[in-house]
């Protein structure tokens, strides 16, 4: 068996190329952009998620620290009506010599009048 050679094809066999619309092809640009959108989404989403529990922290610490602080003004609320209480400072007042006054002295006052007097001072006193 020979080869033979292929027979050309000519202009005069009535083929003829014609050149034909391309292809588009689809573009990755929206689909780029869409990508990017999501990645951004899903960061801002953790941000957004971090930040809300680092502030939650913070207003536990501080709902922590008032109840703290709560608690020890109501300690000195009671030491407070401990120490005024009179049946703990009568006996105290009676150690350093303080009595009650057995006749008691009232004294009026006129505030009407334009000069001041000294309480208990007569009016001699007062002039000088």
């Amino acid at each position: 068996m020979t080869a033979r050679p292929l027979a050309r094809s000519s202009r005069e066999d009535g083929l003829r190329v014609l050149k034909g619309r391309r292809i588009p092809r689809p573009s990755l640009a929206p689909w780029m952009v869409m990508a990017l959108i999501g990645v951004v989404a899903f960061l801002g989403l953790g941000f957004a998620r971090t930040s809300l529990d680092r502030t939650a922290f913070d207003l536990a610490e501080i709902q922590k620290q008032i109840d703290e602080q709560s608690a020890l003004q109501q300690q000195l609320e009671l030491e407070i009506a401990r120490l005024e209480n009179p049946a703990r400072i009568a006996p105290l007042a009676e150690e350093m010599g303080l009595v009650i006054p057995e006749t008691t002295r009232q004294l009026l006052v006129d505030i009407s009048s334009s000069h001041q007097l000294v309480a208990g001072a007569t009016e001699e006193e007062q002039s000088q």
